[in-house]
């Protein structure tokens, strides 16, 4: 990743689980009891001719007081012990169908939908002026962060896929998730860029997915799955405001080559909900269904842009209507 110099941005403390980002809540201490009171020791002579049931007597209350003490700790924490971690979840590769679906839009639904949606309001990317060029490997970058858990990434990502898929390919390296169960727009169907390889002749792509969807030991926060890199501070530190003032750590965040960003994606995923991931794909060769023009005409705009990133190449792709639309929307039309 190739970009002007910038200062290093702090890193962001992990998101709670209702949280997109902010501060993690400090885990609840879990005091150990103590063994409960005794008197002074007394003389050793003495206590070879204590009778047992003295000795018994004694160790009935120290265990009570133990038991008090217990149930006190408890009371007072709100759980007997500090939650284990939660067990690694296993990737399961997205279904051929489902991929195949995504990859493929075909070209007129592109076109047809152009960047109207009936019932999801867009957010187009914003552009920036002035900056840097973001590239990698001499080809312009686009750049990816998102959480596992976070319901308005899950829908960003079938905008992300569907747009790269026109200029490169992901080979089976897709994977099926859904957002975090406890957020707004629970369980969202989506795919996760953990693990995956994007391959391209016209860009690269860094796709992070930076918190996963498993608490962390302390069941506090999402554990972090993917550390940002220094370069990613930055661009999060310096583009990732939709609005002058205002805090950044907005995820999705959708940086095409330091020429447009997203910041909190392009549509709400409200169009997603009810729908199963079949559902979806299913719809995504009919532009009139609501979920795939919200999809759709995200991925037109992306595509706009990496078009003019990557210098209008493929022309089959930046020459498509459904293409000039959004350029010509986003004021990148001459």
């Amino acid at each position: 990743m190739t970009t002007g110099g910038s200062a290093d941005a702090e890193p962001a403390a992990g998101p709670g689980p209702e949280q997109a980002a902010g501060g993690t809540p400090s885990p609840i201490g879990h005091p150990s009891p103590d063994s409960g009171p005794y008197g002074p020791s007394p003389d050793p002579g003495a206590a070879a001719r204590r009778p047992a049931t003295s000795l018994l007597t004694w160790g009935t209350v120290a265990l009570v007081l133990v038991i008090v003490i217990v149930l006190v700790v408890i009371k007072v924490t709100g759980s007997p012990a500090p939650p284990t971690p939660s067990a690694a979840v296993v990737p399961t590769q997205a279904a051929p169908a489902v991929v195949k679906a995504v990859t493929s839009i075909p070209e007129s639904v592109y076109d047809a939908v152009g960047v109207t949606s009936s019932d999801a309001t867009l957010t187009p990317p914003t552009l920036l002026h002035g900056q840097p060029r973001l590239t990698s490997g001499g080809k312009p970058e686009l750049v990816f962060v998102g959480n596992e858990f976070c319901p308005y990434c899950a829908a960003e990502r079938w905008a992300v896929v569907a747009s790269l898929s026109r200029f490169g390919s992901f080979g089976d390296t897709l994977y099926a998730t859904q957002s975090g169960s406890n957020e707004a727009f629970p369980s969202t169907p989506t795919f996760t860029f953990d693990d995956t390889h994007y391959r391209s002749k016209y860009l690269t792509a860094m796709l992070v997915e930076h918190y996963g969807d498993q608490k962390n030991g302390a069941g506090t926060a999402y554990a972090v799955l993917e550390p940002l890199t220094r370069e990613e501070k930055v661009l999060l530190a310096k583009y990732d405001r939709p609005t002058p003032g205002s805090p950044g750590g907005i995820v999705p965040f959708v940086d095409v080559a330091n020429e447009a960003v997203v910041a909190g994606g392009e549509f709400s995923p409200s169009v997603l909900q009810e729908l199963n991931v079949n559902e979806i794909a299913t719809g995504l060769t009919d532009p009139k269904d609501p979920a795939t023009q919200a999809i759709v005409a995200s991925a037109n705009y992306l595509s706009a842009l990496i078009c003019r990133a990557d210098g209008e190449l493929p022309a089959r792709v930046c020459t498509s209507s459904g293409v000039t639309k959004a350029a010509t929307a986003l004021g990148l039309s001459s």
